[in-house]
């Protein structure tokens, strides 16, 4: 079974229109009237996981009629025991510094994803990704990153506000020609099925 990613350029910590229609397009992709959905915040400080979970799961019911459970992914063994009851994986935004060490242990999250929905915002967006480059000065942004290869495309987020626009497309497509490079406005998305 394919999987559905729906892959954001980021900013969804707002309240917008365009948040609203990212996290409706997630429920409305399960066909069923109970879904559960698993958050991970590995791109942010654990003491905040909780608040962030708090802040996230009444915008995404609040596009929905059906019966929404939520848990949060502590590490990857209790990530991948979760998914196998889940519908939904969400991966919201943060630092890469704090969720790139998890990339060896994530080598079966493709095979544990079949028939499920992937949200990934920012950071989330680029782990999927096989390549990216980050998109804030606060981080290291002129070094191709490699996400773990689940899609085979290259990833740039928030492009609305990048300044580098050349220089970073320029480094994807010396890392990778052979793959399309994808740019994500902030609140813009995708959908791929894969």
């Amino acid at each position: 079974m394919p999987t559905t990613f729906v892959l954001y350029g980021g900013k969804t910590s707002i309240d917008s229109p365009q948040n609203d229609e990212f996290f409706k397009t997630s429920i409305d992709l399960v066909h069923r009237e109970n879904i559960h959905i698993v958050l991970c915040y590995w791109a942010r400080p654990k003491e905040q996981w909780e608040a962030l979970a708090k802040r996230d799961r009444p915008k995404i019911t609040k596009q929905t009629s059906k019966r929404v459970t939520f848990s949060t992914a502590q590490d990857v063994e209790d990530l991948f025991i979760k998914l196998e009851q889940a519908d939904v994986l969400y991966v919201a935004g943060g630092k890469a510094k704090l969720i790139e060490p998890f990339y060896p242990k994530l080598s079966q999250l493709k095979l544990k994803l079949k028939g499920k929905v992937y949200l990934g915002s920012s950071i989330g967006t680029f782990i999927v990704s096989t390549h990216y480059v980050l998109s804030h000065a606060n981080q290291d942004e002129n070094t191709v990153h490699h996400g773990l290869g689940i899609l085979p495309i290259s990833t740039l987020c928030h492009w609305n506000v990048e300044k580098k626009k050349q220089f970073k497309i320029d480094l994807l497509r010396q890392a990778a020609p052979e793959f399309p490079i994808i740019l994500l406005d902030e609140q813009k998305f995708v959908k791929i099925i894969y």
